[in-house]
């Protein structure tokens, strides 16, 4: 096969996939169902709290720790979705069919929110995020799968942990994703106060 064959197959397979996904979201995940007003919600809840909690003295920081979380969020979700070691069946929209809701609003403001109390009070950032992440990677993760919001594939099992414990890997994945974003941050603000000292 050459390489316009690939590209050309690659592509089919791309844009089959998305009429796909866009019956399989007309038929189980439309605003007829409740499980897309619940993915709303997730979406609009967690930015009224940002614009109501947010300390708009530190307005570029915090947000630019958020974003790193996103961005962190979306990439892991991407690739693991598409390797199938886990699923979203259901979306807010067929062209976005990660977890919009969850990557792009919940698990950013949560986790901002916590890097703000954290810096804003002075408390050990990364001993509050290990009690987060455990509730958001274990009891918010297991919520969502018992309801058939999210699946979780035993291909992620490199451990080979009890099928009930793979939600530890959710926890571990959300303490890592926060710290990176934490310590990215932290390296902007070193840059921007060193460059600032030199002009």
């Amino acid at each position: 096969m050459t390489h316009k064959d690939f590209i050309d197959k690659m592509n089919e397979a791309r844009v089959e996939t998305n009429l796909l996904t866009d019956e399989y979201w007309a038929t189980y995940s439309d605003p007829s169902t409740w499980q897309f007003w619940y993915l709303i919600a997730l979406l609009i809840i967690p930015l009224v709290a940002l614009y109501l909690l947010l300390n708009r003295k530190r307005f570029f920081e915090i947000l630019f720790y958020g974003y790193t979380a996103h961005v962190l969020y979306t990439y892991l979700d991407a690739y693991m979705s598409r390797y199938g070691y886990w699923e979203h069946p259901y979306m807010i929209l067929p062209q976005y069919p990660f977890t919009l809701s969850i990557n792009a609003s919940l698990l950013p403001v949560v986790y901002l929110l916590l890097y703000q109390f954290c810096t804003d009070r002075g408390r050990n950032f990364h001993l509050w995020l290990l009690g987060v992440s455990a509730v958001v990677g274990i009891g918010f993760i297991e919520l969502h799968r018992q309801m058939g919001i999210f699946f979780l594939y035993e291909e992620i099992n490199v451990f080979q942990l009890h099928e009930s414990l793979l939600n530890f890997y959710m926890f571990v994945g959300n303490y890592i994703l926060a710290s990176i974003a934490y310590w990215f941050t932290k390296l902007f603000i070193y840059i921007k106060h060193h460059t600032h000292a030199r002009i």
